[in-house]
């Protein structure tokens, strides 16, 4: 089996290229994740449908072929991954943010991640208090199956697959094939756009042009992602990357496709150099340094901790590197509330900051409870075809949806 083990420091480097690639695609933008929770822009679960599809089967290829991966599917304990999926995904919809995503956004110079930072750090030190009680022991052990993908289990705190019986790692890199062909598939039939008249990959195959009501949908993503933010002239890249780019509807053109697959290729690496790919623990160990070290929760984390801190930094510094020198989009901290928080509730910056406050520390709180978020359930978890992150990504799905409906009130 080939192996290898990278050095922490390397995490700086592969959070730098996910922070920028992730920044280039507006996700440190609150108000693109707040649009895909009122489900009105698609772009996130599109570009994640195709960084997994091109990375899985190359990665079960490889495994097949002989290669060592640090293989870290979260277990499947019903309760808590769907409880805490459900709360992650109301806590996304009210403030517009992920684990990951609140480091983008202040690269990007967001005033209001400042508050969502501290709101994480109180919703990690809320499950750390909780889960040493009966009732966090409960959620936790519950209808608990283990670490299962699709075709094999993975025995607790070891580094490899056992194929489930009668199956090969010949045949998971087969299944691996199928699923990555089914989430084509998915990508296929799902406009970026709510109410798009074409989809991401039918576009391409058919030659359909843009209709006005999508020209529109891209001018107007164009203004919020730029807004506040440093100028740039008609022949920068820039303006490649915010008015054409990173607003097309047709995800297979070559910046999106490529951004998904440096992405999905970015964690296999990560994965490869027997690390995790993670960002809601690294807000547990500093909760549990600096609210609750004695706790059995922080205990675990201090004793787990990979790289994931040095990823964070190297997403804060690739988010603000590209802010500044690609995409322009870096708002100096100035005042700025996403569109669809400034229509329904106005600009009252202290409204927002408790939003973005409370909203992060309910979708911290999930993210503990289910022992992951969008990077180490929906994105690394869908990789490795975990059956919990399929679990978790269906239960956020539903808690953003409905919140999204009641808190902005649109339909």
């Amino acid at each position: 089996m080939i192996t290898f083990i990278a050095p922490l420091w390397v995490g700086i480097l592969v959070g730098f290229i996910i922070g920028a690639a992730a920044e280039a695609w507006g996700i440190g933008n609150p108000e693109t994740l707040i649009r895909l929770a009122k489900w009105e822009d698609r772009l996130f679960v599109d570009c994640i449908l195709l960084g997994v599809a091109i990375a899985t089967p190359i990665m079960y290829g490889l495994y097949a072929a002989g290669v060592g991966f640090h293989w870290s599917p979260k277990a499947l304990y019903l309760i808590g991954v769907g409880l805490g999926g459900l709360l992650f995904g109301v806590g996304l919809a009210i403030s517009g943010y992920f684990p990951g995503s609140t480091w983008m956004a202040l690269g990007e110079g967001r005033r209001d991640a400042i508050y969502a930072i501290f709101g994480g750090l109180v919703g990690a030190a809320a499950w750390t208090a909780l889960f040493q009680t009966p009732a966090g022991q409960w959620l936790v052990s519950t209808l608990n199956f283990g670490s299962q993908v699709i075709g094999a289990s993975h025995p607790a705190g070891k580094e490899y697959l056992v194929p489930w019986s009668g199956l090969t790692p010949i045949d998971l890199f087969g299944i691996s094939l199928v699923y990555a062909a089914i989430l084509f598939t998915i990508a296929y039939f799902l406009p970026r756009y709510k109410g798009g008249q074409r989809s991401c990959l039918r576009s391409t195959l058919r030659g359909q042009g843009l209709s006005d009501f999508e020209r529109a949908k891209r001018l107007d993503t164009a203004m919020y992602l730029t807004y506040g933010g440093l100028p740039y002239d008609d022949k920068s890249i820039a303006k490649k990357l915010n008015e054409y780019w990173a607003v097309e509807s047709n995800v297979t053109k070559f910046y999106m496709v490529s951004i998904g697959g440096i992405v999905g290729l970015t964690v296999v690496a990560e994965m490869f150099m027997h690390q995790i790919f993670g960002e809601s623990t690294t807000y547990s160990w500093m909760a549990g340094h600096i609210f609750l070290p004695d706790f059995k929760y922080s205990q675990i984390v201090f004793k787990g901790i990979g790289w994931e801190p040095f990823s964070d930094i190297g997403t804060l510094l690739g988010s603000f590197f590209a802010a500044i020198f690609l995409t322009r989009r870096f708002t100096a901290f100035r005042k700025n509330i996403p569109p669809s928080w400034l229509k329904r509730f106005g600009d009252n910056e202290t409204i927002r900051a408790l939003g973005s406050f409370g909203g992060t520390a309910l979708m911290m709180f999930g993210a503990r409870m289910a022992n992951g978020c969008a990077s180490g359930h929906i994105l690394s978890g869908l990789l490795q075809m975990s059956l919990s992150g399929w679990e978790f990504l269906i239960a956020v799905v539903i808690g953003m949806l409905v919140t999204a409906r009641i808190v902005y009130g649109e339909r």
